[in-house]
């Protein structure tokens, strides 16, 4: 497992996909046609302009029969004026009154109805876009995405859309303002552009520009081009949006009747670069995390939820995702379990010349024992040929002793080919009173992988130092050095009812800087999809776990330090979650170190209208061991009503056997206006003894944010 041998075998692995690579498919061209008078956006199309705009209507099946026309015809007509771009659809469909439309909540699923979502590639960068979609209610989807395979659902955005269903299928109208998109200003201004719709009861999504299966939404490079916007400008683009907070909250032996404010600011400094400003801010709305039950020596990952943090982060990353992350925006205002309030911060980011740059500092407040801190980041990603660049990221937090750290580190990552990838990452923390002068506090990463239809592949070696443990970052294991692969074979065989197999093979080995082995991971597996969009997966798991020191599984119960073998089976199958009624189940059983594990996870969601979404979560965890037995029940139950896509609530119900916590979560959220919000939150979270049930927290919420856009 020498450095230099993995190197060699991810050069000979990149030059034979450079070998096998196609031409990709020549990009379709759309010119908008500038509009006199603004449509009023309400669905229809009914206004004169629409009907001297000429259509796209080029569309092709992307799933299920590649290249084939579409089942049901496609129009989409384009236009402009100085400050919105205008998108008018007219989706026919035979069957109107078959048309699903369930999604009421923004950014929830609006792919699981008929829907159709306009992707944007502003800067024409070939590299980001930015996406937005709806469905017959209106209900909006806005994200950002890059050439990467990266997703930020959390970014959103100002911008207007409506629907209609008549006896000919159903109509959709856009109105994107200039100033919630990013452009180099020019005279006359070329962006690419992607237009997906999903029929959903044929399970049939039809694109345009065409793609063969080996490109994706996230191919931006293979968007079709928009060109001859004349005349337009973001303008000032500064948004300001204070916030009044008021509420009610109870710890045991303390109640508290609270009020608070603060602001945010967003400032387009160019057309291309953005800031943010945060004034105290408060993250009340955002839900409890997950309940979870951790079976390793390892740490857990709970995602970050918080829309501040969420918005641009993929600039921000930098290592493996969820493995390790040079930065971790948990970190920020977050101890353990204990929130930490936040004085402010700033945020710069955007695209200066051929670079792109992130910037971000924040400062919290001294509370609940722990000092204030500052939190500074700065990232870089120089752009380099067609679709790599080569970054370097600096991270510093300051004012705890317990905490204070710097890292620094660079990365590169370079595309070649339809869909060939090699990337590599090297980093070095320092932190008062750790290992130095040695190889414990770096962390080095290098790639390569290749992802097509027929077939993916990917191989990855990590080095992890004893003493690496970024700031700002979060380390799942440390003291290793991994060597990954994987390889897929995925065929479409003319079999009915079958749209793709999926026969796959995953070697993990880790070792420690002593090179004694502790971790090898050996799992062949196959997975079906069918038409339907159903999914049946088998894997088998052939394990070896070396254990250095012992550990707890659950109260009272440790595996004890020593060499373990052990295999186990999974199963899971997952229904379309586009139906009214769909399930996921999955199921894990066979050896756990020393003793044997039963694990078994159900999903169930059920529409009974459109207006209401009931999903149940029931996850069962018994292990037995000779030092005892873990019996574990989470169970979560959340029901959504929907009055409309502006106007939504949500409960949540959480319990865990495990520790006996129960958590409960109410929300409702009214978008009065694009952009403005508001909030009522009820918490609850409880503790259940042997005695008396005791409350753990308790806390009731009123905010309001509203936007002033200038």
């Amino acid at each position: 497992m020498k450095p230099t041998a993995i190197v060699f075998a991810l050069i000979l692995l990149l030059f034979a996909s450079l070998a096998s690579a196609q031409s990709p498919v020549a990009r379709g061209v759309v010119r908008p046609v500038r509009v006199d008078e603004a449509p009023r956006i309400d669905g229809l199309l009914n206004e004169p302009l629409w009907a001297e705009i000429e259509p796209i209507t080029e569309f092709t099946q992307y799933e299920p029969d590649n290249g084939a026309p579409p089942t049901e015809r496609t129009e989409v007509r384009i236009g402009y004026d100085d400050e919105f771009l205008y998108v008018g659809v007219r989706a026919y469909d035979g069957e109107p009154d078959k048309l699903i439309a369930r999604s009421f909540e923004r950014d929830r699923q609006i792919d699981q109805d008929d829907s159709v979502f306009i992707t944007i590639d502003s800067l024409n960068d070939n590299r980001n876009a930015v996406g937005f979609g709806t469905n017959v209610l209106g209900t909006k989807s806005d994200m950002e995405l890059s050439e990467g395979r990266t997703i930020n659902m959390a970014w959103d955005t100002i911008w207007y859309t409506e629907g209609n269903v008549d006896e000919l299928g159903y109509t959709l109208e856009f109105a994107i303002p200039f100033f919630s998109l990013r452009f180099q200003p020019a005279d006359v201004i070329e962006m690419g552009i992607n237009i997906e719709r999903y029929i959903r009861r044929k399970n049939e999504l039809a694109i345009w520009p065409a793609m063969s299966l080996d490109y994706s939404y996230f191919s931006v490079s293979q968007y079709a081009s928009m060109q001859d916007l004349e005349g337009i400008e973001r303008g000032v683009n500064l948004e300001l949006k204070p916030y009044g907070i008021g509420g009610y909250s109870e710890v045991p032996e303390e109640q508290a009747w609270e009020a608070d404010a603060g602001l945010d600011l967003k400032w387009g400094i160019t057309p291309n670069l953005t800031a943010d400003v945060t004034v105290n801010p408060d993250f009340a709305q955002v839900e409890s995390d997950n309940l979870r039950i951790n079976l390793t020596r390892f740490n857990l990952f709970f995602p970050e939820k918080r829309d501040f943090f969420l918005e641009s982060a993929d600039l921000f990353k930098f290592g493996l995702s969820r493995d390790v992350e040079v930065f971790f925006s948990r970190r920020i205002g977050i101890i353990g379990a204990q929130e930490v309030p936040i004085y402010g911060g700033v945020r710069t980011y955007g695209l200066v010349g051929n670079t792109n740059l992130g910037l971000m500092i924040m400062q919290t407040r001294p509370a609940a024992g722990f000092e204030s801190e500052n939190f500074s980041v700065l990232r870089a990603k120089q752009n380099v040929l067609g679709r790599s660049y080569v970054g370097g990221i600096f991270t510093s937090r300051q004012g705890d002793s317990t905490f204070e750290d710097m890292t620094l580190g660079g990365d590169f990552q370079f595309r070649f080919g339809i869909n060939t990838l090699i990337q590599g990452s090297v980093a070095r923390n320092h932190r008062p009173g750790a290992e130095s002068g040695d190889s414990s506090d770096w962390f080095v990463n290098v790639s390569a992988a290749e992802n097509r239809d027929a077939y993916d592949w990917v191989i990855r070696y990590t080095d992890v130092g004893k003493s690496f443990e970024p700031g700002i970052g979060f380390v799942r294991r440390h003291d290793q050095r991994a060597l990954m692969t994987n390889v897929h074979y995925k065929p479409r065989p003319d079999w009915k009812g079958v749209r793709q197999l999926l026969v796959g093979l995953n070697y993990q080995r880790v070792e420690d800087h002593d090179r004694i082995l502790e971790t090898q991971i050996f799992r062949p597996g196959f997975k079906t999809v069918f038409q339907t969009e159903d999914t049946l997966t088998l894997y088998f798991f052939d394990n070896f776990e070396r254990v250095e020191f012992p550990f707890f599984i659950g109260p009272g119960v440790v595996i004890p330090a020593g060499d373990y073998r052990y295999n186990q089976f999974s199963a899971a199958f997952a229904s379309n979650p586009a139906r009214r009624g769909s399930v996921a189940l999955s199921h894990k059983q066979g050896g756990f170190y020393d003793g044997d594990i039963l694990s078994s996870r159900l999903t169930l969601r059920f529409s009974p209208v459109p207006q209401v979404q009931l999903t149940s979560t029931t996850q069962y965890d018994d292990v037995d061991v000779p030092a005892g037995r873990v019996e574990s029940l989470i169970a979560r139950l959340y029901v959504s009503y929907y009055f409309s896509p502006e106007l939504t609530t949500r409960a949540a119900v959480q319990y865990s056997s495990l520790y006996e916590d129960f958590v409960a979560n109410f929300r409702v959220r009214w978008i009065y206006t694009p952009g403005s919000e508001a909030w009522f939150v009820y918490d609850e979270g409880r503790r259940f003894g042997l005695l008396e049930p005791s409350l753990r927290d308790r806390a009731v919420i009123l905010k309001v944010v509203h936007n002033f856009h200038f």
